[in-house]
């Protein structure tokens, strides 16, 4: 059964390995973390936990200049939670004709897929929390598939940063600084609904979401640039134009974005984050359209704050 499954996946996916369900939640609870990933119980059934990998290309596109915000690399093209549960399903379509119980998800798993993948020895955990594999570097995407088959899979002497701290001196809001933390990390900043301080605004200057400086700097990402799936190429939605962006209605946003990674967060975070590159490329004549749009969302109160300190950054330069 072992060889079948392995058959299996290889069929889809290159990189991958496997942790049992036992020894996952007695190292995860050596943590001591009190976070959504700590409730075990809806891995009852299952004795095996598979993580796979697949590549994304590290090449970006080139900023087109002032008016414009460019989206993070991982978000570049087709949405990979659509491809990877593409791929998911025809795995667990199989296992199923072999009558393996199992389940599969990415990203939205209560599965820990960094962890999971470092237990399954995918890779080792960079001191910017980004699992990082021989053969992909950090340049890939994660999923998990639960099994209610043992699979024996012997543990391999994995890599680490030593005494690199390039990240952590690379990161420009310090989030690395005394190990990770995400209140810190742009990347995630670009995600949360909430009101930017004048710190936080300073952050975004061409990248309107996300932020691949940990990454470009890693010394084990030197060279890796994958071009194995087309649906993570770039498709030409990438530069986003901010007036254009502030005009759009959620429905005009959705039509270009809906199946962009950057999208599943909605139209007013990256909005909000709009306002922010407006600030630190100076673009004063887009006041009234930050005006405009803080009528639009009036009752999103993080929104017109962040709104509020960018005009006044604006009018004192």
């Amino acid at each position: 059964m072992h060889n079948s499954i392995i058959t299996i996946i290889n069929k889809y996916i290159d990189v991958f390995g496997f942790v049992s369900v036992s020894e996952y939640i007695q190292e995860r609870k050596k943590l001591n973390l009190d976070d959504h990933f700590d409730d075990y119980t809806f891995l009852e059934g299952y004795k095996t936990i598979i993580t796979l990998a697949l590549p994304y290309p590290s090449k970006e596109v080139k900023w087109n200049g002032l008016g414009h915000g460019v989206l993070s690399r991982y978000s570049y093209g087709v949405d990979y939670h659509i491809v990877f549960r593409g791929i998911l399903n025809r795995i667990n379509e199989e296992f199923n004709n072999l009558e393996i119980n199992s389940f599969g998800s990415v990203d939205v798993s209560k599965v820990d897929e960094r962890f999971a993948g470092y237990l399954c020895n995918l890779g080792f955990l960079g001191k910017n929390q980004f699992l990082i594999s021989p053969e992909y570097g950090s340049y890939m995407y994660l999923a998990t598939i639960l099994v209610d088959i043992d699979i024996d899979t012997p543990k391999m002497t994995l890599d680490d940063c030593h005494d690199c701290n390039i990240c952590v001196e690379a990161c420009p809001s310090d989030a690395l600084d005394n190990g990770f933390d995400e209140t810190k990390c742009i990347s995630s900043l670009s995600q949360m609904k909430k009101t930017f301080d004048k710190t936080e605004i300073s952050y975004f200057k061409t990248m309107i979401y996300g932020c691949d400086i940990c990454q470009k700097v890693c010394p084990k990402n030197t060279g890796i640039d994958i071009h194995k799936y087309q649906e993570f190429e770039p498709s030409g939605i990438e530069n986003i134009n901010i007036k254009n962006l502030l005009q759009m209605s959620n429905k005009e946003y959705l039509n270009i974005y809906k199946n962009n990674a950057s999208s599943w967060k909605g139209s007013t975070i990256i909005k909000r984050n709009a306002l922010c590159l407006i600030a630190n490329q100076n673009l004063k004549e887009y006041s009234n359209e930050i005006r405009k749009s803080m009528v639009k969302f009036s009752d999103v109160l993080w929104y017109n704050k962040t709104a509020e300190l960018v005009l006044k950054i604006l009018e004192r330069e």
